[in-house]
């Protein structure tokens, strides 16, 4: 029996070694199969769980579509209202400065840029040219480029310009005014010369003591050569008006007060005195070490020797 069995099934050990590749061959295959079905069902199911992902995404995005939709057009609304009454708004030529609320509304401003403006003008602020407009800045550029071609605003004038414009040319022509005797009032007629500079030029010759020379108008703060040459035509001075002080009597303080003198130079002019007797002679202040002949020149129509 055993030798039946050995001569139909034994085998080399070729013919097994063959059989055992086959058979590993068959195993791989079976494996490779089973995998390829799993993964194709799997598959299958995976498309159909991408695609219902996919449709309920795509509707998703359709009902956010629609209700963007509706909220845009409920936003727009406002927007919508205001490009009408643009559309709608009148226009007119316009001073901005004070201009009624029903003024505002008819040039197609909203309640709030009125308010804004309102409220700008409460406190104090006034537009002295078209693009003061900007500074509210509830006002769109949109709105102040519309606006801005029918903005006139009338340049505001002083006083002393008013009065100069409404004096007849044949006055103005003939006007002639002596600075040391001149009040305020007479200085305001002046071309140029407003309540400011009547002011500071009374101010001015009273610390002084008089003007000797109109020439001297210079000196006064804010005066420019643009001014001065309107006015120097009707303008003259009186130097017997000129107040002088007495050189060998007046103290350090009365000195250093006059616009000229200096503290450093009243302080030398009252040792020079002290040390050297009474000035003799106005040239004896050229002797001080610090004065020079243009400080000499300026304040030596100021200054007088007694005969005592």
């Amino acid at each position: 029996m055993y030798k039946w069995f050995e001569r139909y099934f034994a085998f080399s050990r070729r013919e097994l070694n063959g059989i055992c590749v086959l058979g590993v061959l068959l195993f791989v295959l079976w494996l490779t199969f089973n995998l390829f079905s799993r993964n194709r069902d799997s598959g299958a199911i995976d498309m159909d769980s991408r695609i219902k992902e996919i449709e309920h995404f795509l509707a998703t995005v359709a009902e956010e579509n629609r209700e963007s939709l509706a909220v845009g057009h409920v936003a727009s609304e406002p927007m919508q209202r205001k490009r009408a009454s643009a559309d709608v708004a009148e226009y007119f030529t316009f001073d901005p400065n004070g201009l009624p609320v029903a003024e505002w509304k008819r040039l197609g401003l909203s309640d709030g840029q009125i308010r804004m403006i309102k409220n700008y003008e409460a406190k104090g602020g006034r537009f002295w040219k078209k693009e003061d407009l900007q500074k509210i800045y509830a006002l769109r550029d949109t709105d102040y480029t519309r606006l801005e071609p029918y903005i006139r605003i009338p340049s505001v004038r002083s006083k002393s310009q008013q009065d100069e414009n409404t004096m007849p040319e044949e006055i103005r022509s003939r006007l002639s005014i002596e600075l040391n005797a001149a009040d305020s009032l007479e200085l305001q007629q002046l071309p140029g010369i407003g309540p400011v500079y009547a002011s500071r030029i009374v101010r001015f010759r009273n610390l002084l003591g008089g003007f000797h020379h109109v020439t001297q108008l210079m000196d006064v703060y804010g005066m420019d050569t643009t001014r001065f040459e309107r006015l120097k035509e009707h303008i003259y001075v009186d130097s017997a008006f000129v107040k002088k002080i007495e050189l060998n009597s007046a103290d350090y303080e009365r000195l250093r007060n006059h616009p000229f003198i200096s503290p450093k130079l009243a302080n030398a002019i009252v040792q020079f005195r002290k040390q050297h007797g009474p000035y003799q002679s106005l040239a004896d202040l050229l002797r001080i070490e610090i004065m020079n002949d243009e400080i000499f020149c300026k304040i030596v129509p100021y200054l007088t020797i007694s005969d005592d």
